[in-house]
């Protein structure tokens, strides 16, 4: 597994490519941008093979996509893509989406999302969709630093947050989030406490921050399982949800080995409202069957 080493797939024609840094003067970034306009239009080539991936969408116009690095006070800059529509937008005139990667074995990275937001950028839609951390690369060691590296972790997908918000083009009153995984689970504690996000899909999260550190990364049993979930208070994910109503849509598999019915019953319970898809034939990667609805919720809750 290699992580932020990220492949820009699925991209169609149309689509342009550059690599620029939060400050970059725009004639820079521009020159960037066309330099590698080429790599855009042949992604799709290499990626039309590609197990788990989603076919590329077709471009009915320019698609901009921004490698950036947004500063977080405090930590490392996070790297990210911006997907924007072409040319010139007007002021506060686009939706905004902020899209949460899972950790996974196929797109566990930032790419994982960037069909979709290129999808979405068609139709004028600006995305930004950040690389995360941890535990995508240091591994939980089972002390207080966990608590610690998560707390950083929901920092630094704020700073992507407000990367986003403060785009001159971006409508700070449609700002969706979508997340799969701990990007889900994240994606619910910054929701919870920002009220900038107005709508979210979350694909498979699970309820207890540390519920999968005890179990996979450091084996966990009995009262010294207990002792370190208890050091996640405040930082579980169920308790999260339920402040956007109907506006939450939760997106569960029924062959999900490390989501089961209890899971999705203690949201049932805590975000009664939200609105659910479970489907029956899927596991935790859901692959692309789960798009269409995710889509569908974004274009409604987003007025497109």
């Amino acid at each position: 597994m290699v992580i932020g080493r990220v492949a820009l797939t699925a991209i169609s024609t149309g689509v342009v490519v550059g690599m620029v840094a939060v400050g970059t003067s725009t004639a820079t970034g521009a020159a960037q941008t066309a330099q590698t306009a080429q790599t855009a239009q042949t992604a799709q080539t290499a990626q039309a093979g590609a197990a788990g991936r989603a076919e590329a969408p077709k471009a009915s116009g320019r698609v901009v996509v921004e490698d950036v690095a947004i500063p977080v006070p405090g930590q490392e800059p996070v790297q990210a893509y911006v997907v924007r529509p072409g040319g010139t937008l007007k002021k506060q005139s686009a939706p905004g989406v902020l899209w949460l990667h899972w950790l996974g074995e196929i797109n566990n990275d930032r790419s994982e999302y960037l069909p979709e937001a290129v999808t979405l950028a068609q139709e004028g839609v600006v995305s930004v969709l950040p690389l995360g951390y941890f535990p995508w690369v240091p591994n939980p060691d089972g002390t207080a630093g966990d608590v610690a590296l998560v707390e950083d972790q929901v920092e630094a997908f704020r700073s992507a947050l407000d990367h986003l918000a403060g785009l001159r083009s971006v409508d700070v009153e449609r700002i969706a989030l979508v997340g799969h995984d701990y990007g889900a689970m994240y994606g619910a504690l910054l929701a919870d406490g920002d009220e900038r996000i107005s709508s979210m899909v979350l694909q498979a999260p699970d309820a207890q921050m540390g519920n999968w550190f005890a179990q996979f990364w450091l084996g966990l049993q009995g009262q010294e399982r207990e002792d370190y979930l208890d050091r996640f208070a405040g930082l579980d994910p169920v308790d999260h949800t339920a402040r956007l109503g109907g506006d939450v849509l939760f997106q569960w598999a029924g062959k999900d080995v490390f989501i089961g019915a209890d899971v999705r019953a203690a949201y049932a319970s805590s975000s009664p409202q939200a609105q659910v898809i479970l489907y029956d034939n899927q596991d935790h990667e859901f692959r692309d069957v789960a798009r269409v609805a995710r889509l569908a919720f974004l274009r409604d809750r987003l007025g497109l």
